[in-house]
């Protein structure tokens, strides 16, 4: 057992119902940190008694992780462990993190980017070895794994979120389910245990339970990494609920069951309130969210002697990604570091020939111009393998209307030097700036 580290601030734990398995909680936890701060932070918009006034909430800003306009959260959320079908998980023993994300807010202009970190990821850690990155709370606790965050982005990070679930599905019933699209018939189980995983394709209004089974389901070629692109969407469509009018009463209650379940964080009260105080600017057309790139591969585990998958990052995109959640802006060499291969759907080279001029005047090399397997393309589609989903669809509005271009995200980076596939097709309407 691993003694509590002396700045960590442990909350009670509130354990409610049927415990489950080590399910991988990346939705609920990146939900807690961006969703919690916006719950509180609307929350205080409404309370007509304004307990925090005006003087009060200068200080708290002005003393906000020292002054500085940007800050930096690592949300780690704890497996729950079973044995014998009996949960035996102590909140205060270390255990591997099941998920990690990193959350940047911009103080100042309420700008939030959201950063899936691969739990799978290959990292060296000190006196342990190349492992998997989620041991590095297990060994060495949340200090650790921002170690080994920082080291791995270069970026510093201020805080950490620590959490296990307990009460998620609970919270999604209060306000009243949510509204996702599930993408592919997802079913897993049939043992009637807390494995089981019961969805069918199409649009949905899910409860507590389904929306946990939508965020834990990996069975595809992808695997794990495909829920970083599953916890998105679940944390989009949390934030979009809470705004509804309809769902503000019930945002106290919502606030104070997140900060239940935070088990160790080194954020105190105060600084807590004043990101929420910042939540209450952010608008959700701001709210960027990225993958981590990379290429799965395998090799022996240094303690269970058996070959494992990992997931080896990208590091060009490591640091790209590092970089625009920090709000630097790309040098002309990262920039000449990104490589394209534009396509033509249609029956002219002409127009894939006009958007690889313009992605080298931006300062991005264009490996070839070539055709598409077929001639009759009637949108354009961009296949991004950068984990970086805004900038494929900052990418896409250059090529025409919202609706003209078909994005696929694929974090899979394992083509040396091709980093997007662009393909050109009857709907092209370009807009370049």
């Amino acid at each position: 057992m691993h003694n509590r580290l002396p700045d960590e601030l442990p909350t009670r734990r509130k354990s409610k119902g049927p415990k489950r398995g080590r399910k991988k909680w990346m939705a609920w936890v990146a939900g807690l940190g961006v969703v919690g701060a916006l719950a509180v932070g609307t929350w205080w918009k409404l309370d007509p008694t304004h307990a925090l006034n005006t003087s009060r909430v200068s200080a708290l800003n002005k003393n906000f992780a020292l002054g500085q306009q940007r800050v930096t959260i690592l949300l780690l959320g704890n497996a729950l462990s079973i044995i014998n079908g009996k949960d035996v998980t102590n909140p205060y023993v270390r255990d591997r993190t099941d998920a990690m994300m990193l959350v940047s807010v911009d103080t100042k202009t309420g700008q939030v980017s959201v950063l899936s970190v691969p739990r799978d990821s290959l990292v060296d850690i000190p006196h342990v070895g190349y492992t998997k990155l989620n041991e590095a709370n297990y060994f060495g606790g949340p200090k650790l794994a921002v170690q080994e965050v920082e080291n791995m982005l270069h970026i510093p990070v201020d805080f950490y979120l620590e959490t296990t679930m307990w009460n998620f599905a609970d919270i999604i019933n209060q306000i009243g389910g949510l509204t996702l699209y599930v993408p592919k018939p997802m079913h897993y189980g049939g043992t009637g245990n807390y494995l089981d995983i019961n969805l069918n394709q199409g649009w949905q209004h899910l409860n507590g339970q389904q929306v946990l089974e939508f965020a834990r389901f990996r069975h595809e070629p992808m695997g794990s990494i495909a829920r970083s692109f599953q916890q998105q969407e679940i944390i989009r469509a949390i934030m979009h609920k809470l705004l509804e009018p309809q769902n503000l009463p019930k945002l106290p209650s919502i606030a104070l069951e997140l900060r239940k379940d935070i088990v160790y964080t080194n954020l105190h009260n105060n600084q807590l309130i004043a990101l929420a105080l910042v939540a209450r600017h952010v608008s959700l057309s701001q709210v960027q969210f990225a993958t981590i790139p990379g290429t799965p591969t395998e090799r022996m585990d240094p303690f269970m002697h058996v070959r494992l998958d990992y997931w080896v990052d990208n590091t060009k995109w490591e640091r790209l990604l590092a970089d625009q959640m920090m709000g630097q802006p790309w040098t002309a060499q990262q920039k000449k570091s990104i490589h394209f291969v534009v396509r033509s759907g249609t029956d002219t080279l002409t127009q894939a020939q006009q958007v690889a001029n313009w992605l080298e005047k931006q300062g991005y090399t264009v490996n070839e111009v070539i055709w598409s397997n077929r001639h009759n393309h009637q949108h354009n589609e961009i296949v991004n393998f950068t984990g970086d989903e805004q900038f494929a669809k900052s990418l896409a509005l250059e090529l025409g209307p919202a609706s003209a271009t078909i994005i696929s995200n694929s974090p899979y980076h394992d083509v040396a030097h091709l980093d997007m596939i662009i393909t050109i097709g009857q709907d092209f309407k370009p807009q370049f700036h």
